[in-house]
């Protein structure tokens, strides 16, 4: 019987479209089951911090929302953080509460010190005009954060029965967070870049990475340098590394970031700005709750700028002619004539109209000819040009009015603080009578943005508040007594002012001894 010979299997060869969809579901889910067996890892090892705002607790039988201290660690390194204020808000709101959240950096916080904030005025500025209604204020300001960080608060304070929102943003944007002058990270990148960031380090992962990379001490890109998508170190995690600072230092740690007013970094965290803002209003407007945004007030009269910069392009020429003319102009001003003075400067600026000092010097010496608008229009200028910008600028209240503008009708309504400050100051130009340095409002400034925005609040209260009114609003000094601001208190207050601003970058300033003495 011959032998039989078992059939050959055939092979079917893989289709070349089929030998790539197997390569690239490899590619992905590779990294992902890799991914996923670390984060469940890390979570289960109890590594890492949460990276809600709120975090739930329970104290005497009921339940709180209180502020997680490490919130702001996707932000800076642990070192630099800032933590929020002490809050402690009912997980349930009671049903005679009116919960109004403040959204803002620390001169919305309250800096010097927060018991005689904004927020605390705004409280018994309501209280006592409807007395009646348990008005909750609940400040998530935040000392040194940006419009990047406040994002995430507003979506999550979405969630937290809020029945309006108070929002006093803008001094920070270029020193904060991915600011074109921060020192906590890469510099101005993109929106896109910035969130993918922050969305990496809510992931123990991720979170991990860049604890790992801060301890290898990489630097972060410059301004000068920036390019675009390049952020370069840290695995794509910016944060701070060896090269910025390993304790707060305040407003010292960015003196050597200077940027000029167009550079392409300080354009772009403008746009950064619109882009947020424009999000945390559209997360107002889906949880139905009311946005008043407010313009940022500044010193314009009182403090002159932090940095000055000439235009680009400036020869050797024009540069020692603009020199010549700008120090004759000085002499004359110290000498008391302003005419003559203002004279050269306009000379100069005819040569280079952007040096910041330049146009606060012409802002005086306007003042001084109670030429008014001409000298607020010089001073605001002053701060535009000025390359350190710890102050929220023309571009910044801006982009305030217009995206309220936009929303017209969808719940959106501004307060103008800045104009409110400029028509109690004299020659409507705000200075020291409103704040103790640079953005920072003292007692009367405090009390006057929370009457303004309380005019504001009583117009979107109900009915059912709006029965109960008194008819009129506090006075100061009422508000003053009832937050137990005493005259120790306000002595008290300018300690740390006076350390602050015997300090970079405030020494830097001009005639910073005569601005010194007026803060006395």
């Amino acid at each position: 019987m011959p032998e039989t010979i078992p059939p050959v299997p055939v092979v079917t060869a893989v289709s070349g479209r089929r030998l790539w969809l197997f390569r690239l579901s490899a590619m992905i889910l590779c990294p992902l089951v890799v991914f996923g067996s670390v984060e469940l890892a890390l979570r289960l090892a109890g590594y890492g911090y949460p990276t809600s705002f709120f975090l739930r607790t329970h104290i005497s039988g009921h339940d709180f929302f209180v502020p997680n201290a490490k919130f702001t660690f996707r932000f800076f390194s642990a070192a630099l953080a800032r933590p929020p204020l002490p809050i402690r808000m009912a997980a349930d709101k009671s049903t005679n509460a009116y919960r109004i959240f403040l959204f803002g950096e620390s001169a919305a916080a309250g800096d010097p010190d927060p018991s005689f904030g904004v927020g605390r005025y705004l409280q018994v500025i309501l209280r006592e005009r409807f007395p009646k209604t348990d008005f909750e204020v609940v400040c998530v300001a935040v000392t040194g954060i940006s419009s990047h960080t406040i994002l995430p608060i507003a979506r999550e304070c979405a969630r937290h029965q809020g029945d309006l929102w108070l929002i006093y943003m803008g001094n920070n944007e270029m020193v904060g967070p991915f600011g074109a002058e921060t020192v906590f990270g890469a510099q101005a990148p993109s929106v896109g870049l910035a969130r993918a960031t922050l969305a990496i380090k809510t992931t123990k992962v991720g979170q991990l990475v860049d604890a790992l990379a801060g301890r290898l001490g990489r630097r972060p890109p410059s301004p000068n340098s920036w390019g675009g998508m390049q952020i370069g170190l840290r695995g794509n995690l910016p944060s701070a590394g060896s090269a910025s600072p390993k304790t707060w230092g305040g407003m010292q740690m960015f003196i050597e970031g200077r940027v000029r007013h167009d550079a392409p970094a300080r354009l772009r965290t403008y746009e950064n700005f619109q882009r947020n803002l424009e999000d945390i209003l559209c997360a107002g407007h889906r949880a139905g709750v009311p946005v008043i945004l407010s313009t940022v007030a500044v010193n314009l009269k009182e403090c002159p700028p932090f940095a000055s910069m000439h235009a680009v392009g400036l020869d050797a020429a024009q540069e020692s002619a603009w020199n010549k003319t700008y120090e004759d102009g000085a002499a004359l001003e110290s000498a008391g004539s302003c005419r003559k003075a203002l004279a050269l400067y306009q000379e100069a600026a005819r040569i280079d109209s952007q040096y910041a000092d330049l146009q606060f010097r012409m802002g005086t010496c306007e003042l001084a000819l109670t030429n008014y608008a001409q000298a607020r229009r010089d001073f605001e200028l002053a701060t535009d040009y000025d390359a350190l910008a710890f102050r929220a600028d023309t571009a910044i209240n801006q982009a305030i009015k217009a995206a309220t503008a936009r929303h017209v009708g969808k719940g959106v309504y501004l307060v103008d603080a800045a104009e409110a400050l400029a028509r109690r100051s004299p020659a409507r130009i705000p200075g020291l009578d409103f704040f103790y340095e640079h953005v920072h409002l003292n007692f009367d400034g405090n009390y006057l943005v929370a009457l303004n925005c309380a005019e504001q609040v009583k117009s979107l209260l109900p009915s059912a508040i709006t029965s109960r009114d008194t008819g009129s609003w506090p006075t100061a000094e009422l508000c003053d007594r009832r937050l137990a601001a005493t005259v120790w208190d306000r002595q008290r207050v300018w300690q740390p002012i006076f350390k602050r601003i015997a300090a970079p970058p405030f020494t830097g300033q001009l005639d910073h001894a005569a601005f010194f003495k007026m803060c006395e």
